[in-house]
């Protein structure tokens, strides 16, 4: 049996949250409809059960990811591991209002008739408001442990891109051929 890692060696440490570039937030954002954000939030909640050791479902608190998005921001906001490194400038409430308020517009004009309307839609830059988030999660895992490796590309994260190319294509190809 090998001996574990002393608790001092933060050089390999697990990122508290999901460690990815900003710039993977927005475009996967904007190439899968949002989709991503929805994955993003997951992903977040599973580091948060299996840190804590809470007896919650990461899966239905993304589907349900609306109701969920305050108090997964206000958890990372107010995390105290993750404070003692770098306190947040970001404000969980705004963003996450911000957020959940862009997502219903979004949603409402995707459901207007039309191509579009649908394009249009997918630009709605849910996203920023969860940018600021990702910097705070990017800094702390950084100065936790310099040389840490990105999350690596997952399933899930090809999923999203997958669906998302294939909504784009249909969209492309609606607006040539309504054209």
């Amino acid at each position: 049996m090998m001996p574990s890692p002393p608790v001092s060696d933060v050089s390999h440490a697990q990122p508290f949250f999901l460690y990815i570039p900003v710039a993977r937030l927005i475009l996967m954002s904007i190439l899968s409809f949002s989709l991503f954000e929805v994955y993003w939030i997951y992903k977040n909640w599973r580091y948060v059960k299996e840190r804590d050791n809470l007896q919650i479902n990461p899966f239905w608190r993304a589907v349900f990811c609306i109701f969920y998005c305050h108090s997964l921001l206000r958890r990372i906001h107010e995390d105290k591991d993750a404070r003692s490194l770098l306190v947040p400038s970001f404000s969980p409430n705004g963003l996450a209002t911000g957020w959940v308020v862009l997502a219903i517009i979004s949603n409402a004009l995707s459901r207007v008739p039309g191509i579009p309307a649908s394009i249009v839609a997918a630009f709605i830059p849910t996203f920023l408001c969860l940018v600021p988030v990702q910097k705070y999660v990017n800094s702390v895992t950084e100065r936790r442990s310099s040389g840490h490796q990105f999350h690596r590309w997952s399933w899930g994260q090809n999923l999203c891109l997958v669906i998302g190319v294939v909504i784009w294509g249909l969209l492309l190809i609606g607006l040539v051929l309504d054209g």
